[in-house]
Order: C-alpha cells, then structure tokens, then sequence
C-alpha cells in the first residue's frame, strides 16, 4: 500500500514467486463455510485506508503491541477512536492459570482518557454491568451464541446503539474475538 498498488498487484508480487498461502478459516470444528485469504486481506487494508481508518504515519506500534497484552487489557481499537474490541471483563481482577482477567474497574481510566462512553456485552454476564453504568457508561448486553451469526434484532440494535453513541463504543465477547468482530464488521 505504501507503494500504491491496488491489492490485486500486491498480490500479484506475493504469488508470483509460487508461494502458497493457506487461506484463514473459523477456528470452529464444523465445515468452513468461507475461505478468507490474503487478497481479501490486502482489500481490506485498502478500504481502510479509503475511509482513513487506518494510517500508518500515525499507527503507534508500541501502543497497540502493550494493550494487545493480556497483561495490559487484551484490547485493540478496531476504528481508531469509534470501535475499541477488547477480552471480556471478569468479577474481580485476578490471575488465573497464569492469565490476567481483567475487573470493569481496570478499563474505566482508558475508556474515559479515550471517549469511550458506551459499552456492549455480546457473552453471558460475568460481571454486574452497573459496575460500568454508575461510572457514567452506557452498557448494552447482545447475547448471541459463540460461533454464530447475531440475528437482525441483534444487528439492528448494535447498528442503533453505534450510531446515537456519543463517544466511542467498547465491544467485548469472552475473548473479544469471533463476536466482537462479527459485529464491529457490520
């Protein structure tokens, strides 16, 4: 992209030495129902870059690589400053079998330096969602289950939710992966 080739000629330079690439399938057990490869990747680097969602003179690696870490929040912004995906927060703050699980009190300080002003749940409740609404959030569960597709009414709702929000929205499942992204895509 940095030498404004449409991804179709980025790609072309990826194949043309026979390398082959393994297209990305669902981490599901049951049959792939889609093939996503590294055209569509490079598409969707290309749309980003069109909207201005992504920027690379202004992508801060060592910021995303420290929040990336379970360590530090396991949390990422999608949109810079509209979608925030992150891990789904837990009862208390604690470490677990080695993993650090998050309370709602260890995001707040970032969400609100941020504008995050509201939050969406898409797992069952592991946490009192009021642990975020007294602090001045706005909190919407969307249960849907893991490995599906929400249906309309969940479409609809996060659609409506996203576009009256007056900040940016924090969207979590279990591991604020396969949900998450589902949704944050529409």
């Amino acid at each position: 992209m940095h030498l404004n080739m449409t991804p179709e000629e980025a790609y072309g330079l990826l194949v043309s030495r026979n390398s082959i690439y393994i297209p990305f399938r669902d981490a599901s057990f049951g049959t792939c129902m889609y093939n996503l490869d590294i055209l569509d990747c490079l598409h969707a680097v290309h749309k980003a870059l069109q909207y201005g969602w992504l920027n690379f003179s202004k992508f801060d690696v060592e910021e995303y690589e420290h929040y990336e870490r379970a360590e530090n929040g396991d949390f990422n912004w999608i949109i810079p400053g509209k979608f925030l995906a992150f891990s789904g927060p837990h009862p208390k703050s604690k470490i677990e079998n080695g993993y650090p699980l998050h309370a709602p009190e260890a995001y707040i300080p970032y969400f609100r330096k941020h504008n995050v002003t509201t939050i969406i749940r898409l797992n069952k409740k592991m946490y009192d969602a009021r642990r975020f609404t007294e602090s001045g959030f706005e909190h919407y569960d969307l249960f849907f289950v893991d490995g599906s597709t929400p249906n309309d009414s969940i479409v609809t709702k996060f659609i409506n939710i996203c576009e009256n929000a007056e900040g940016a929205i924090a969207v979590h499942c279990k591991a604020g992966l396969g949900r998450t992204g589902t949704l944050i895509a529409c």
